[in-house]
């Protein structure tokens, strides 16, 4: 920090009238620290200090208005467990709900009025529900094919939720519900450290064109199942705990614990963008020294995703594909290592997504188009539920991955590709034949 940093304290026992700047003057809100971002208030070299212990609701995605130069740092204070950045929206009145029969229950998740917790967001994009410490993730298209308990449908355009309840859902427990969105959406040389990120339809925290990133000590968790509105196809959920998409250099991911996410745990991906157009009017070619290490992550979908595409442009029937291979293209000086990944499809967003063949395992890739720099080395990888690895390419293509502890069931598959039916005892082959973990080491379990 500058020599004029400030460091801003946040309390559950604060006041927003106060100044901030000590533990005996601290804020009581996280709308409090936005005003203060946007009014210049909190500046770059500043650092934003959550009480431990205690819990906050609100989410940090506009830091636009962010103003200064230096690193501005996000972590906590005082003794005691890490202090909770919460998204949900807690429904704990029972007089907000509307009776539609047949054990359907409706609020007017849009009006902030019906609930407390988040107000950050009149998001109504509904990814999960956590009722009494349990995870629901029976999302419906319509209201006509809620079924069983906790199923629920979002109505984005009226705004509502309806979910199936014997009796009134607030009476039934504590209802946490999380909307679409970012816990963080990460700012250039900005730190997140030490801190409890707790529900959210969409990323825990996702680094989109920045650098100088460092994401250390933080539990990430109860993440993902909205849908992914802007996709082609309707009905796609999505979520991940900390997304890196392309165009995201020098950034650390370390020591943090991630679990109970509906895809994956850690992602780099996206698709190139050589010539700007007015949906993306940033040049994105890839992704320059990103390290994921010593990261506990488990009851994913996934563990850790790479992807990346070069740019397609229509104009009617004619498609041009555009690749940036030079320098900066692709992965370059980008590591996985170290890492300790643990059940993989066990949590709460395998059971409800339809796509299982594509999850419950720890290392994914759809597509290595570009330069891949990337090296996934010194990780444990233990017990998923499918296999240990999902890869659409075929061939190397310049990833590395070897010197890994696996741990697979006697007749589990490695691949969960047809093209490749080696199970456990077939591993020695299976990696002369792919040129992966050739020097890993493997176990039955």
């Amino acid at each position: 920090m500058t020599a004029q940093a400030r460091s801003f304290h946040v309390s559950n026992g604060g006041d927003d009238r106060r100044s901030g700047t000590s533990p005996e003057t601290a804020w009581r809100s996280i709308a409090r620290v936005q005003q203060a971002i946007d009014r210049g208030e909190v500046r770059r070299g500043d650092a934003v200090l959550l009480h431990s212990g205690h819990r906050f609701h609100g989410q940090f995605t506009d830091f636009s208005a962010l103003q200064g130069e230096g690193r501005l740092t996000f972590g906590a204070y005082g003794a005691g467990e890490r202090p909770q950045l919460v998204g949900y929206k807690v429904l704990g009145d029972p007089a907000v709900w509307r009776n539609l029969g047949r054990n359907r229950w409706q609020v007017q998740l849009d009006d902030l009025a019906t609930h407390g917790g988040n107000h950050s967001t009149r998001d109504v994009n509904v990814g999960l529900i956590e009722v009494n410490s349990e995870l629901h993730g029976g999302r419906r298209a319509s209201a006509d094919e809620l079924c069983n308990a906790w199923d629920w449908h979002s109505d984005l355009e009226a705004g509502t939720l309806t979910v199936v309840c014997h009796t009134n859902p607030s009476r039934a427990g504590e209802v946490r519900v999380a909307v679409d969105g970012r816990l963080f959406q990460a700012a250039d040389d900005m730190t997140i450290r030490g801190l409890d990120l707790v529900g959210c339809g969409g990323h825990g925290i996702q680094t989109e064109d920045v650098s100088g990133v460092r994401v250390q000590g933080n539990r990430i968790r109860n993440i993902g199942g909205s849908e992914l509105t802007t996709f082609h196809v309707p009905g796609v959920r999505y979520g991940n705990g900390v997304e890196m998409w392309i165009n995201s250099h020098d950034v650390l991911v370390e020591g943090n614990v991630i679990h109970d996410v509906y895809d994956v745990a850690v992602t780099l991906q996206g698709e190139q963008v050589v010539e700007p157009t007015g949906a993306d009017p940033v040049r994105r070619h890839g992704w320059t020294d990103v390290h994921v290490r010593g990261n506990r992550i488990s009851r994913c979908s996934q563990s850790f995703e790479i992807w990346c595409r070069s740019q397609v442009l229509r104009d009617g029937d004619v498609e041009r594909v555009l690749t940036h291979d030079g320098e900066g293209g692709g992965f370059v000086r980008c590591t996985f290592s170290g890492n300790h990944c643990t059940d993989a499809g066990v949590g709460w967003g395998y059971r409800v997504r339809p796509n299982k063949d594509e999850a419950g395992v720890h290392l994914l890739s759809y597509s290595e188009e570009l330069p891949m720099d990337l090296r996934i080395t010194g990780n444990r990888f233990l017990d998923a539920h499918n296999a240990y690895i999902y890869r659409l390419p075929d061939g190397p293509t310049g990833l590395v991955i070897d010197d890994n502890e696996i741990r697979l069931r006697p007749a589990q598959r490695i691949q969960q590709q047809p093209r490749r039916p080696e199970t456990f005892p077939e591993h020695e082959a299976w990696a002369r034949a792919t040129g992966f973990d050739l020097n890993s080491t493997w176990l039955e379990g």
